[in-house]
């Protein structure tokens, strides 16, 4: 029997109608339409979940994601075969993240490629001085 290829899923959690999620939306439609260029076996085992939850954020809990620290968006993470690699709420390293996986997944990068590639982005991000990050809110609407 032949090993199983491992199934990559990026969840990406915001809200459809925030001011604070508003600036990742074009990176995250960039980012699903470049999943959907052919490569090879890895297009095969790449998913992705776009989740919009319940602005209640008491009706948000029960549906929001595991594996995040709060129930604020915007929301990033990578498993591979259901562990996680990373899990950000971060909307600026959020946003760089999108950017540079457009690319990677423009330029045909193996899935285990860019799952390393966007754990380091994640690592190197933390080393940075605050200044450097561009941080932005988080939506912790009531």
């Amino acid at each position: 029997m032949q090993p199983r290829n491992p199934e990559f899923v990026l969840t990406i959690v915001q809200h459809t109608y925030c001011t604070d999620c508003m600036w990742i939306k074009s990176k995250i439609t960039d980012v699903y339409h470049a999943s959907g260029i052919v490569r090879g076996d890895d297009s095969k085992h790449w998913r992705m979940n776009i989740i919009s939850p319940n602005w209640d954020r008491e009706l948000r809990k029960p549906e929001f994601p595991i594996g995040f620290e709060t129930i604020d968006v915007p929301a990033l993470k990578l498993e591979v075969n259901k562990k996680i690699i990373f899990a950000t709420q971060d909307p600026a390293l959020i946003s760089e993240l999108l950017s540079r996986l457009k690319w990677m997944l423009i330029n045909r990068n193996a899935n285990d490629e860019i799952a390393q590639q966007l754990a380091q982005i994640v690592q190197d991000w933390d080393r940075l001085p605050i200044e450097a990050r561009n941080n932005q809110a988080v939506c912790i609407t009531q």
